[in-house]
């Protein structure tokens, strides 16, 4: 493989942790296990490979590296289970990120994570992210796009964070894919494909729930927030009430425009908790709930919205849920109207946007499969269909404490 100045200096950057976005056949592989046995390797370090299924890391990954050391001495290959042993207690292993568990348990010096887009989201933060703490090792991300989804979010983390460095680059640009070939995938390919695949873009979701979304429209940096605060302006704060994750969407409402300005998500939380945090920045804020928490109860003594009103907040709910086809449509129309009206912009709420991008439709109905998903856009969706429902009867004018 030729390391040209490009691959040098990413071999070489000190970043603890790279993301390395490409288009097809651009040499990611081989580029991940260069950088694996760079350097020094101390004895008794552990080395990692992992791709998203164990059946990709035998089939693609374990060829490519027993072709890449065979020329090696001293080494031994473990075909049983998918490890190297180079002495020393010096070891690399490829895995397969489909069976989480059996990731846990030990310290990892260095660590790739390759087609990270195809892993579950959890795998890093929750699984291999605290077995590089003991080791205080590095990580290599690599791979494709494929949407706006979690690897998204780790080629992003490079603006705010100088522990990570990001590189992106099309499969033309110094890759194995000569031009004709390149031009042959576009025209085989519809336009969203070849621009994933080729020119390694980050792409929408295909069947998205709020297919009017665009972050290029919709994100809006608004400077008078503080302002705003200061002046004591109305806090509107849409909530969805679920252990993991009760998230609350922090919004103000001006004129017939909402603009989301913040957000709180807590994990393995409840509505009491919510409540606190929320009380220390915007006491005195104006919430719409789900509505079946003036029955449900996250808590052993209280219904939900009774927690909210105790804590001196005003809780806004209908009766009863709005069909969520309603719900969606509602959010959709404050997003782009048929007379080309943005009504709703937002700052500062990774989760929704993520939420905006990423939730897609199964069997008719948002799909609620990915864990990660949904709770910041249905906190928003409540307060959105009562400050601005389609269905009649359910409108502003309406608002009535629960």
């Amino acid at each position: 493989m030729k390391i040209d100045p490009i691959r040098k200096e990413i071999l070489k950057h000190p970043a603890r942790f790279k993301v390395l976005v490409c288009g097809r056949r651009w040499g990611k592989t081989h580029i991940a296990i260069l950088w694996l046995l760079k350097g020094e390797i101390k004895p008794g370090s552990t080395l990692w490979y992992v791709a998203p299924t164990y059946r990709q890391a035998k089939l693609i990954v374990w060829k490519v590296l027993k072709e890449v050391l065979r020329p090696w001495s001293n080494i031994k290959f473990n075909e049983t289970d998918l490890t190297i042993d180079f002495g020393e207690g010096i070891t690399l292993s490829v895995k397969g990120a489909d069976n989480e568990d059996s990731l846990r348990g030990v310290g990892v010096n260095k660590l790739v994570m390759d087609e990270f887009a195809f892993m579950k989201p959890n795998v890093w933060g929750e699984v291999l992210r605290p077995m590089l703490s003991d080791t205080k090792g590095e990580a290599f991300f690599i791979g494709t796009p494929s949407g706006y989804n979690h690897f998204y979010e780790i080629y992003m983390k490079e603006n705010d964070d100088e522990n990570w460095k990001s590189w992106q680059f099309r499969s033309i640009d110094h890759g194995f894919i000569d031009s004709e070939e390149i031009e042959q995938a576009r025209k085989d390919l519809d336009p969203k494909t070849f621009r994933q695949e080729y020119e390694a873009t980050f792409e929408t979701e295909a069947n998205r729930v709020y297919s009017h979304f665009d972050r290029a429209v919709h994100i809006v940096e608004r400077e008078d927030i503080p302002k705003l605060l200061s002046e004591k302006m109305p806090v509107h704060i849409g909530m969805d009430f679920n252990v993991d994750y009760m998230s609350a969407e922090i919004a103000f409402i001006i004129g017939d425009t909402i603009h989301v300005f913040d957000e709180i998500r807590l994990k393995n939380s409840n509505t009491f908790e919510m409540s606190d945090r929320l009380k220390k920045t915007y006491p005195n804020a104006y919430i719409y709930p789900d509505p079946a928490g003036s029955a449900r109860k996250t808590s052993a003594t209280k219904s939900d919205h009774q927690i909210l009103k105790d804590a001196g907040f005003q809780v806004y709910s209908p009766k009863s849920h709005t069909r969520v086809r309603d719900r969606v449509n509602a959010v959709q129309a404050m997003l782009l109207n048929a007379r080309g009206e943005i009504r709703l912009t937002m700052q500062n709420c990774p989760h929704l946007i993520g939420d905006l991008e990423r939730v897609t439709y199964k069997n008719g109905e948002p799909d609620k499969s990915n864990l990660e998903l949904t709770h910041a856009s249905d906190a928003l969706g409540y307060l959105v269909d009562y400050r601005h429902s389609l269905t009649k009867g359910r409108l502003v004018n309406t608002m009535r404490t629960s």
